[in-house]
């Protein structure tokens, strides 16, 4: 399992759960294997959207408030941010969540959804196993 997180700036668009699944589905939407949902976590009731294939998915959340400005405001100091401007995502993100895939078999589904990541107008992609931007 691994996690990257597309840190919202603010020229990014307004996003949240339902928004989130519209793109999603609109992106994968030339993936038939692809089935593209929004289920609500066991325990809190957080939703989140799952994109799901035979074997594998992949988790994908919009968060905000402090816990997430927090967490921004330690990844700014991970990466002693000297970018142009506020560093992205004060309090709003996109995380996403993909399953372990030892045979590799997903390699393409992932470098998509990291491809959707890194469109988002504004958005910053942290990888927090590499700590370092995603390009």
């Amino acid at each position: 399992m691994f996690v990257l997180y597309g840190l919202l700036g603010g020229a990014s668009p307004p996003f949240s759960d339902e928004i989130l699944l519209r793109e999603l589905t609109q992106f994968f939407s030339g993936d038939e294997r692809v089935a593209v949902s929004l289920r609500a976590l066991p325990f809190g009731g957080k939703r989140v959207v799952v994109l799901s294939w035979p074997s594998w998915q992949v988790r994908v959340a919009y968060e905000e408030g402090g816990s997430v400005a927090e967490d921004s405001a330690e990844i700014s100091r991970r990466l002693d941010w000297t970018g142009p401007g506020d560093f992205p995502g004060a309090g709003k993100r996109i995380r996403a969540v993909f399953g372990d895939d030892d045979g590799k078999e997903y390699t393409n589904q992932a470098v998509r959804m990291i491809e959707f990541l890194t469109a988002v107008p504004g958005a910053l992609v942290f990888d927090p196993q590499q700590n370092d931007i995603v390009a």
